[in-house]
């Protein structure tokens, strides 16, 4: 069963999606989505994650600024979105 807790990961095109999609799902669990409406200025392909994997999600990024620059990433918890900062 899935948790209302997740976090999505919006990119700036569809070729960073994949290229973090296929880079991410060697380490751990992604799903590949359509993006939030709320979330504006993304292409139509976001990453969820979820909750358990974040801490991971962010130590694995520390060394790919190359898809830092190319995502934004977001709480979503009960259908309310929220900007999160890469830390």
């Amino acid at each position: 069963m899935r948790n209302r807790i997740y976090y999505t990961m919006a990119f700036k095109s569809t070729h960073s999606a994949v290229a973090a999609e296929n880079y991410l799902s060697k380490i751990i669990e992604v799903t590949v989505m359509p993006t939030l409406r709320s979330i504006s200025a993304s292409c139509g392909i976001s990453l969820r994650i979820e909750e358990a994997d974040i801490k991971r999600l962010v130590r694995i990024l520390k060394d790919r600024p190359d898809i830092i620059n190319s995502s934004a990433l977001y709480r979503v918890e009960g259908g309310d979105v929220f900007p999160v900062e890469y830390e």
